[in-house]
């Protein structure tokens, strides 16, 4: 998959920009606040259909105008017309320029991966932090997580507000709770399934960019384990928790809960490995991810790295050249040309960033 054109209006600092990328690696060179990052935010943009910077996306209407608009036309399997438009009464998603009324059928339409320098608080942050990368990950190639989780958080929410009720229907509570156990089941074994691809590659990754032996893996803390007897096992924790919930007036046990806990050499991450570490970490995991996508879709996604070599020394940055998917369309932000001009060839592209204005240099 990639992008053939990116044509962004009054979105971020950009009025009106074309951009045609290259197949292969583009760098994106400037100084702090030209709309690097922006370009990267859009493609996020178009493969999740939301900004991963900001909440509220009508930050990212340009001052003075009324809406924003992203559009991509990509290559993969089949062409396909992307568009995002951001307007006063929240935003619309077009595909091959038809109106998309359910996000799902846009999400991962196209699937891109990003490292940003924010990812580096994934470890220490809260479980929601981790909860919300696996659902957009795993949201993005398999639309049955998205719609399993969404009918989840409904039932979620149901129950909730049965249990804040004055007088607590026993029996409203029960069918939501059977409900939530049904659906819970499909994202037990997907983020279950999930963690485990991620697992198969992330080592390897990590040890070719840190030119280092050590181990990585991630543990999937879930309500409860996959298997056969999920299901019961969920009604049981419910069972159990029944008193509880209903004194809290909130439900206290389920998949809203659930946590990742990324191990080094059998440490945890936030407790042990140094801050060069995370930022290898993560990066290993973007690698792995592009790895698990191609299997699931048989595609490449495109690879996002945003400010990824500021802290990274040669050999490192070096290692990441070399580790970079072959045949990824990777489009790369730095303000130093110089952190990646050693590794330049002739399949990489450098575009220069000002002030919301794109140009290509030159193909070295």
């Amino acid at each position: 998959m990639r992008i053939t054109r990116l044509s962004l209006h009054g979105f971020r600092n950009y009025a009106d920009a074309t951009i045609v990328f290259s197949d292969s690696i583009s760098v994106l060179v400037g100084d702090n606040a030209q709309g690097k990052t922006n370009l990267l935010e859009a493609v996020v943009f178009l493969s999740t259909g939301r900004s991963h910077r900001v909440s509220d996306e009508q930050h990212c209407i340009r001052q003075g105008q009324t809406s924003a608009i992203i559009q991509a036309h990509t290559e993969n399997a089949s062409p396909l017309d992307l568009k995002v438009v951001l307007h006063d009464q929240g935003k619309s998603l077009f595909l091959q320029n038809q109106l998309v009324r359910k996000s799902s059928d846009f999400i991962g339409k196209l699937n891109a991966v990003l490292f940003s320098p924010g990812d580096l608080e994934l470890f220490e942050a809260s479980p929601r932090s981790r909860r919300r990368f696996l659902d957009t990950e795993i949201g993005k190639i398999n639309p049955v997580y998205v719609d399993a989780l969404s009918k989840a958080n409904r039932f979620l929410k149901d129950r909730n507000a049965s249990l804040k009720a004055p007088v607590v229907d026993e029996v409203m509570v029960e069918v939501l709770t059977e409900r939530l156990v049904e659906v819970s089941v499909d994202v037990i074994r997907l983020r279950s399934a999930f963690t485990q691809r991620l697992n198969a590659h992330l080592t390897s990754y990590y040890q070719a960019l840190a030119l280092s032996e050590s181990v990585i893996g991630i543990t999937y803390n879930g309500v409860t384990n996959f298997d056969p007897q999920t299901a019961d096992r969920l009604r049981e924790l419910y069972r159990k928790n029944r008193d509880r919930d209903r004194f809290l007036k909130s439900t206290s046990v389920g998949i809203h809960r659930d946590d990742l806990t990324f191990i080094l050499d059998g440490h945890p991450v936030d407790e042990w490995a140094s801050q060069g570490q995370r930022r290898l970490i993560v990066i290993a995991l973007k690698c792995a991810l592009v790895a698990v996508i191609e299997e699931i879709t048989g595609e490449k996604p495109i690879l996002l790295l945003d400010d990824v070599f500021s802290e990274l020394d040669a050999s490192r940055r070096k290692a990441l050249f070399t580790t970079l998917h072959r045949n990824t369309q990777t489009l790369i932000s730095t303000t130093d040309l110089h952190h990646v001009s050693d590794w330049l060839h002739d399949s990489v592209t450098v575009y220069t960033v000002t002030d919301g204005h794109v140009e290509e240099r030159n193909r070295l």
